[in-house]
């Protein structure tokens, strides 16, 4: 598609994309937009007019003039092919035009030319596809940028949550043993290497981590999601943990989520095991009458064996 095309088919467009709208103007108030861009190896004349085409693109999209700004930018490319911020912008211009594959190519040869600091978009762009073949050159893309900038902590983050997703527990975790090495160990530090552990089927671990972070300091309970707090209470109480603290942990999440059949479970069954069967019974069968199919058959298996223990 020639540049015209282009033009007709933006001006086609009665209202520019709401997100790319957004994406420009973040992108504009960062360090990166405001920077002078440094062509390379430019000839003096060559690179006063790559700074010109530069500046009035910035100024006609901070004026709503997407159509300026993506011929000012094409231009911009001419005189230096190479540039990754101006190919960046080509590609947020393009996706607002509906060209997702011009698009990618932009924002592949922006990351070709600066992998440093390009490398959010095209992983972006590659994820959008939706395919195992995008997810892997996506993979592939951070990882890549990570071996140049290694103390990028939203380049690991994005790192650590695609191995995660991908089933790969041990490099997401030597993601986040980078990450705290740069942040600090926190909340964030523990849940991740909790939910990781706990998906590489490793319970002792998952339940370790947890509890560091409570040794810390036991107010920290607070800021733990429910979820894994449930999960961590019933773990302590079929593991011969400390019931009392399990109890504790499983009784705020029943405060949160009151009618949630899973967690009213897990208290019940940490009832029955502190010898208090007839509470236990009343928070199993309030499950019980919350219950979806899923979890059914394990609370009555709780609700039997206690019934069971009391015929004895």
């Amino acid at each position: 598609m020639t540049i015209g095309r282009l033009i007709e088919r933006l001006k086609e467009l009665r209202r520019f994309n709401y997100i790319v709208i957004c994406l420009l103007y973040l992108v504009l108030c960062t360090p990166a937009w405001a920077k002078k861009p440094q062509p390379v190896a430019l000839p003096v004349e060559r690179q006063q007019q790559f700074s010109y085409y530069w500046y009035a693109a910035k100024q006609a999209i901070t004026e709503d003039r997407y159509t300026d700004a993506l011929v000012l930018l094409e231009f911009c490319e001419a005189l230096n092919p190479q540039d990754g911020t101006t190919l960046s912008f080509l590609g947020i211009l393009y996706e607002g035009a509906g060209q997702s594959q011009r698009a990618l190519d932009a924002f592949r040869r922006a990351f070709e030319a600066d992998p440093r600091d390009q490398w959010f978009r095209y992983s972006r762009a590659l994820l959008n596809q939706r395919t195992e073949e995008g997810f892997r050159q996506a993979l592939a893309v951070l990882e890549k940028a990570e071996k140049l900038n290694s103390s990028d902590e939203d380049l690991l983050e994005q790192l650590g949550r695609m191995y995660f997703s991908s089933g790969q527990w041990k490099k997401a975790l030597q993601t986040q043993d980078k990450l705290d090495r740069l942040k600090g160990y926190d909340g964030y530090s523990a849940i991740n290497r909790y939910r990781i552990y706990s998906m590489w089927q490793k319970p002792k671990k998952a339940a370790a981590e947890i509890e560091k972070y409570l040794a810390q300091d036991p107010a920290n309970i607070q800021y733990l999601p429910s979820l894994i707090l449930n999960n961590h209470a019933y773990y302590m109480a079929t593991h011969k943990g400390d019931l009392k603290k399990a109890e504790q942990m499983s009784e705020r999440t029943i405060r949160e989520q009151p009618n949630n059949p899973v967690y009213l479970d897990t208290y019940g069954w940490i009832m029955h095991l502190q010898g208090q069967d007839e509470l236990a019974l009343f928070y199993l069968r309030k499950a019980l009458w919350y219950t979806t199919d899923e979890t059914r058959a394990e609370i009555e298996r709780h609700i039997q064996l206690i019934e069971n223990s009391k015929k004895k």
